[in-house]
């Protein structure tokens, strides 16, 4: 075995160690109580918004509730999906969603990173499902860590929990249709969207 196989597999195994032990600590409940996405505003500027149902699989596959998925529109009647799942002390409610997505017969034709604002930087999905073709963009959240790698945000929650900070995660989704196979304009629509929300995602999602 060569050093560098020797040291990826440490370290590895040294991260595996600590996720271990991290699933033993007790959970803080009562924060955990207090923050609810749902609060997260309905109504930003010129968009506004109607919640979707969410099916009680999902609810037990995240094994959490504090979670909602909105269809914001703008005054031009143009759609952006935010979907947000937030737990203090579950990590599991951050699995990438390219699982669900997957499960759902949705096709991924293409992946990317984007850097979005100075301190976000997002996955970002072409996806399609029959004749329709949607822009997903995704990324985390841990504390004020905006993060488009899981591993990164997962490293942060258990760092924080171990020295008794708080460890908050989150998942934060968009989507939009691209209509007439105009990329950039969805792109430049969900940026938009991101610029309002931006400043509210620290209150709401501490």
């Amino acid at each position: 075995m060569n050093n560098k196989n020797f040291y990826l597999i440490t370290g590895i195994l040294i991260i595996a160690g600590v996720l271990a032990l991290v699933s033993y600590l007790p959970a803080r409940k009562d924060i955990a109580l207090r923050i609810k996405v749902s609060d997260f505003p309905g109504t930003i500027g010129e968009w506004s918004s109607i919640d979707l149902p969410i099916e009680e699989e999902t609810y037990q596959i995240l094994e959490t509730r504090n979670l909602f998925i909105r269809d914001y529109k703008n005054k031009n009647a143009e759609s952006v999906y935010l979907y947000i799942v937030y737990s203090e002390d579950n990590r599991k409610v951050s699995h990438p969603p390219e699982v669900c997505l997957l499960g759902g017969g949705i096709t991924i034709v293409n992946k990317d990173t984007l850097q979005i604002t100075d301190s976000i930087r997002v996955n970002k999905l072409i996806v399609e499902k029959a004749d329709s073709r949607d822009m997903v963009i995704y990324w985390y959240k841990a504390g004020g860590l905006h993060t488009d790698k899981y591993l990164k945000q997962q490293f942060k929650t258990v760092t924080d929990r171990i020295f008794g900070k708080r460890t908050s995660g989150a998942l934060i989704r968009l989507s939009t249709d691209i209509k007439n196979n105009d990329y950039e304009a969805a792109l430049r629509l969900i940026k938009s969207f991101i610029s309002q929300i931006e400043p509210l995602l620290t209150k709401y999602i501490p």
